[in-house]
């Protein structure tokens, strides 16, 4: 059997996979938003909602900003980056206040103005520990350098303590952090953690 690892860009057609992976990258926070749009439409899963999201062809949620690592013609795991705008130069000394009661508040908290963002990356269980997440975050930093970026940053929850080993080793520093506000679809707890590094 070819265990060969394929990197491509998603498409449309992918879209139901990239939902799924977003939620396992996001720890549930992405099911929130899909939660409340399936109430709005009876008969639709949140994941089905997370799908038609990944669908589309603009904004920065859409599978045109996401690349699937392939194995054997599986689809394995993603990489979801996108460019983070310059800051405010009105506000730019203000940071924002955060607002406890609001369950967002943290990832809008935890922003890096002008880096290439690395909005998700993960693997399904089976690919794990194959090295794959590692060639996912090397093509987020070429993507970086290709549009003219000298930092990449990241979200990650301080409670997968694998993944910030990995992103520390990779030459990712902490600059800010920030209380997960608790719901009952986040799978983590604690605080969430801001790294940038130098592409």
């Amino acid at each position: 059997m070819d265990k060969t690892i394929r990197f491509r860009a998603a498409t449309p057609a992918d879209a139901r996979a990239i939902a799924e992976l977003v939620d396992m990258s996001s720890e549930g926070v992405a099911r929130i938003e899909w939660t409340a749009g399936a109430e709005e439409s009876p008969g639709t899963s949140p994941l089905e909602i997370g799908a038609r999201t990944y669908a589309g062809e603009s904004g920065d949620y859409s599978y045109r900003n996401c690349v699937l690592a392939e194995v054997a013609g599986e689809v394995a795991g993603m990489l979801l980056t996108f460019a983070m705008p310059p800051a405010d130069p009105v506000n730019r000394a203000v940071a924002p206040p955060f607002d406890g009661s609001d369950v967002f508040a943290t990832y809008k908290y935890l922003e890096a103005p002008d880096t290439w963002y690395i909005c998700g990356v993960a693997l399904y269980p089976e690919y794990r520990n194959r090295g794959i997440g590692g060639q996912l975050l090397d093509i987020a930093c070429r993507q970086a350098r290709e549009h003219g970026y000298r930092q990449i940053s990241l979200v990650t929850f301080e409670e997968n303590r694998g993944a910030v080993r990995l992103y520390r080793r990779l030459g990712y520093r902490e600059i800010a952090r920030a209380p997960i506000v608790p719901h009952p679809l986040i799978r983590s707890s604690g605080d969430a953690l801001l790294m940038v590094a130098e592409v």
